[in-house]
């Protein structure tokens, strides 16, 4: 637990430097935007990619367990935050952000850290699945009318505007596309190398290593600036986002864990397929609900105290998951 909470406090500290490098006006929305977008765009598959062209993986691992692991933790997260969120009479906004883990810019620099480089690959084929999960799933979740209460008292604004919803909830919905960014492509090409043993030329192996270190300091320092955007006095204020956090953050992949147990027999992978369970909100839910002008307020309150407190949560649940 020490060793985990040393790696969370290097993670943090380039948070902070984020928020302060905002709050002084070093950097601002702009650099935000244009530095996740190579993040996702360049670095993140990079790294992707050097987890199978710059180690020494074990090439007899199967990759079966791991999309048995990635489908599994999804299938089961579905069924514990749909339960929770009935149960709790939350709205679909919160069944959302239980449901997706910021797998990307945090499970990863998490994962590589605790356990080194050469399992990036298996966050690689839980973002495949989140992404796929998120893109149908999720889109469904939003396009739900969960809004019984007031559509009565809007009914003529409804329906004055009714064409202009349908087009638009139309090109916000699934589609395939959205399944082949950067991340996924990466994700696929890095397996076929990894199936196929294909030794890459010494050079794209310096690239995709040099470039792909970038990913955990650059992830870390987005977060923290745009944290620095969040009025923390409406965020520790709300009771409601801590029983959340708690939720998230340690009731739910402890549930993974007891679950999964049963059927994912290599302990490391076990492990690994636990503490993304239990990382912060994805940012791509804040997007999403842009989208389908749903509470991105409560979105954006949600990820600032979720990745906060998974300073605490995360390393307690990997001594637990050690130790269970």
């Amino acid at each position: 637990m020490l060793i985990v909470f040393n790696q969370m406090v290097s993670l943090f500290l380039l948070m902070l430097t984020g928020y302060l490098a905002n709050r002084s006006g070093v950097i601002d929305k702009t650099f935000e935007s244009k530095v996740s977008r190579f993040i996702v765009n360049i670095s993140l598959p990079a790294t992707i990619l050097n987890a199978v062209t710059g180690s020494d993986m074990a090439h007899d691992q199967e990759m079966l367990p791991i999309f048995v692991a990635a489908v599994s933790i999804f299938l089961v997260a579905h069924v514990i935050c749909h339960f929770i969120q009935k149960t709790i009479r939350w709205n679909t906004t919160y069944e959302l952000m239980l449901n997706y883990s910021n797998l990307g810019f945090m499970g990863i620099p998490i994962i590589s850290t605790i356990y080194g480089g050469e399992y990036v690959l298996h966050v690689s084929i839980f973002m495949m699945t989140f992404n796929l999960s998120l893109f149908s799933y999720g889109v469904y979740l939003l396009s739900k009318d969960d809004a019984k209460k007031t559509a009565a008292a809007a009914v003529s604004e409804v329906q004055a505007a009714a064409p202009e919803n349908s087009g638009s909830q139309k090109s916000t919905g699934f589609n395939v596309k959205k399944l082949l960014s950067p991340g996924i492509l990466s994700a696929f090409l890095a397996i076929g190398i990894y199936l196929l043993d294909i030794r890459l030329p010494q050079h794209a192996v310096s690239l995709f290593s040099t470039i792909g270190v970038t990913t955990t300091p650059l992830a870390m320092i987005v977060i923290g600036s745009t944290l620095a955007g969040v009025k923390f006095s409406t965020v520790f204020t709300d009771k409601e986002l801590y029983l959340f956090s708690f939720l998230k953050l340690l009731v739910l992949p402890m549930i993974t864990f007891f679950v999964l147990r049963f059927f994912i027999k290599d302990r490391t992978l076990l492990e690994i397929s636990t503490i993304l369970s239990g990382c912060p909100i994805a940012g791509n839910v804040s997007m999403l609900c842009m989208e389908y002008n749903r509470d991105v307020t409560l979105v954006s309150k949600g990820i600032c105290i979720s990745t906060l407190l998974s300073m605490i949560s995360i390393p307690i649940v990997s001594a637990l998951v050690a130790i269970l």
